[in-house]
């Protein structure tokens, strides 16, 4: 069906008017199934496929595809009205010469990078990174290390939730852990390792205005609406704008480590390409 569909298109093409002359018209290439010419650029078939929809049969595939043929043969005649009559023509020269200079150089930087580097981070190369900068990485939130539960209000283990979650012994733990399949519908346990305080109040009704306060003053909260009761231990905590735990914040430290790497190998390569041309008398510098 699409073979079809695109034998019909190029019928139907064959009618799309050109004004210009056959004079003016570049030959196409007839073993690549041109579709379209407009003065020397062809639109070819398999330029077509590429841009064409998935899925798409029949008239629709026509359809796509002859408005795509529409816009195409506008584009260059649109393009061509350009050069001829664009009066900044010097400063379009220079901002594509500009544009290729940043590719080139860009393409050849990424392929330095890719011969020389790998996009890993040991474990000791991040901590040690961390050791050495962990001044730089700040809180953005307030984070907490606790526990967290929702417990039914009519749950007969309520009263013994309530005693339990503010402990924090093992035994402690133990007995939450071992009642709250039958008696609680939420449980988190992250005594070890850091949450932010935000995501944990998330699942709680609204109460903390002044979350900075709250920390410094509760290790404790519980609140209530008419179906659960939210309990929330806080173990630990770290405030806004302190500096971030390594656990907390390993995962993107691997990135910025790599980052902060290729970095400086590429302003290696510009030094040590700086100082051979300066060697070899391939930099002048004039008197300003």
């Amino acid at each position: 069906m699409k073979r079809i569909a695109y034998y019909i298109l190029f019928t139907l093409t064959l009618t799309i008017p050109i004004s210009c002359s056959k004079g003016g018209i570049s030959d196409a290439d007839p073993s690549l199934t041109p579709i379209v010419t407009v003065r020397d650029k062809t639109l070819y078939k398999a330029e077509l496929n590429e841009v064409m929809p998935l899925g798409l049969t029949g008239e629709d595939s026509i359809a796509a595809a002859k408005a795509y043929i529409d816009m195409w043969v506008n584009e260059q005649l649109i393009y061509d009205k350009a050069k001829q009559n664009l009066l900044n023509r010097d400063a379009i020269e220079e901002l594509v010469e500009n544009y290729r200079e940043s590719l080139i150089t860009n393409s050849y930087q990424e392929q330095l990078l890719k011969e020389h580097f790998s996009d890993k981070a040991s474990e000791s190369e991040i901590k040690n990174f961390y050791e050495k900068n962990k001044d730089r990485f700040k809180l953005e939130n307030n984070i907490i290390k606790g526990l967290y539960l929702k417990i039914p209000v009519d749950s007969k283990q309520l009263g013994n939730f309530q005693k339990w979650y503010k402990s924090g012994t093992d035994a402690a733990i133990e007995n939450i852990e071992k009642n709250t399949l039958q008696n609680a519908v939420g449980y988190e346990y992250f005594y070890d390792r850091w949450v932010a305080l935000e995501e944990v109040l998330e699942n709680m009704p609204p109460a903390v205005t002044d979350p900075k306060l709250f920390l410094q003053k509760n290790k404790n909260l519980e609140l209530r609406d008419s179906s659960f009761v939210y309990l929330l231990n806080i173990k630990d905590y770290k405030l806004q704008g302190s500096e971030a735990p390594y656990e907390y914040i390993k995962g993107q430290l691997s990135d910025v480590y790599i980052e902060q790497r290729r970095d400086n190998y590429i302003k290696q390569v510009k030094q040590d390409l700086y100082e051979k041309a300066v060697s070899n008398n391939e930099i002048k510098f004039y008197d300003r």
